[in-house]
């Protein structure tokens, strides 16, 4: 299976919260039963979602992701590497420097910091994303606080009428994460909204101005188990989880 989609993953963060571990390691390569995050995240979009083209947008301990990983060759991937020197710009600013590789192809976006396991990602594939501007993965949260440390989604049937990043009150146990897929044309609205002048974009809040400016918007529902790798106790339980998931397959 080979996608037409390209690969964005923004690792561009420093991973304060996620301290001693990331003083001498990045976040994404903070090994979960052995394997990477960053390496999971790769995993994914090659194998489940056939891409062979991926970029890596670079900042706090780039080097070392560029030195393990290489240009992707021995993977069968081609990877990019793009610094980010204006991480005070939101992470959209680190979406939009993925644009030069784009060739006006679909793109799926995914943080390195967000563990997902067993999840339904390979659907992605025969799921109509080409009709939409985005589409947004979704999935029921279990702790109402997970969706307090994301971001809410509202919507109708399919389609999302509304983002919220870090809500107070929510409308329902919709937890939103962080992997997209994104049109050609978001690109250039992202591109024009800088221009504009506007110094500090975050990812979630645009797509909800996308939403509100009447962009099609849908929602994916993913299965599985999903973590957000943001603070020590967050890698903890993520490699508690895989751990206890291997032995289970292992009975």
């Amino acid at each position: 299976m080979t996608s037409s989609m390209i690969g964005i993953i923004p690792a561009a963060g420093s991973g304060i919260r996620a301290r001693p571990y990331t003083y001498e390691q990045h976040k994404g390569m903070f090994s979960i039963d052995g394997r990477s995050n960053l390496l999971r995240v790769l995993d994914t979009m090659q194998h489940d979602l056939g891409i062979q083209e991926i970029v890596i947008i670079l900042g706090y301990m780039g080097d070392s992701i560029r030195e393990h990983f290489g240009d992707g060759s021995d993977r069968g991937l081609r990877i990019h590497y793009v610094e980010n020197h204006n991480l005070d710009k939101g992470w959209a600013w680190s979406v939009l420097l993925a644009k030069p590789f784009l060739a006006n192809r679909h793109a799926c976006v995914m943080l390195s910091d967000e563990f997902y396991l067993k999840a339904n990602f390979a659907d992605l594939t025969s799921f109509p994303y080409d009709k939409y501007s985005a589409v947004c993965c979704v999935k029921e949260a279990e702790n109402p606080e997970e969706i307090k440390r994301n971001f809410s989604v509202e919507r109708n049937e399919d389609r999302i009428v509304r983002l919220v990043e870090n809500p107070v009150s929510l409308p329902n146990n919709l937890l939103g994460v962080a992997s997209f897929i994104v049109s050609p044309e978001m690109f250039k609205i992202l591109e024009n909204e800088y221009q504009k002048g506007r110094q500090l974009i975050e990812f979630i809040n645009f797509i909800d101005e996308l939403i509100r400016d009447g962009h099609q918007v849908a929602s994916f529902d993913l299965s599985g188990h999903y973590i957000n790798l943001n603070d020590v106790a967050s890698l903890e339980a993520a490699q508690d989880l895989a751990i206890q998931m291997r032995l289970q397959e292992d009975e």
